[in-house]
């Protein structure tokens, strides 16, 4: 069983992500602060984090700064989805350690297709929807 969390916001987005990767073998988890977010740094590291970088109480890139820094999540998948497409935010997020970024809105298939690939593919390096929608020619 693979487990998800997924930290957003928006209750509402938090809910779709949940109804849209919930499957059979994937338990997935959404908290909605930051706080709550930092609370998970001591329990079991899950599969896979799903974090937005725009959190009311605590940024995004000092969450996963804080994940990283837990030798327990050393192995943890970390994919930022977010409304930004900044190149800034895109590349200090992966300088601070995550192994993807989606932007919203997304495509629910895609969102869980993405996700399946991250989960089943534990030498791939970094994923985004940028790269991921373009084929190799």
């Amino acid at each position: 069983m693979n487990t998800v969390l997924a930290i957003d916001d928006d209750v509402i987005l938090s809910e779709l992500i949940r109804l849209t990767l919930q499957a059979p073998d994937r338990d997935v988890i959404t908290l909605n602060t930051g706080a709550d977010a930092l609370v998970w740094l001591s329990r079991t590291a899950p599969d896979l984090v799903l974090l937005d970088l725009e959190l009311p109480d605590v940024q995004g890139l000092e969450i996963l700064r804080h994940f990283r820094e837990n030798p327990a999540w050393a192995e943890t998948r970390i994919v930022i989805l977010t409304a930004s497409h900044d190149l800034d935010n895109i590349i200090a997020a992966k300088t601070a350690g995550a192994n993807g970024y989606i932007c919203k809105p997304f495509q629910p298939e895609t969102l869980n297709a993405m996700v399946t690939d991250i989960l089943g593919q534990r030498d791939l390096v970094w994923l985004d929807d940028y790269t991921r929608s373009r084929k190799a020619s």
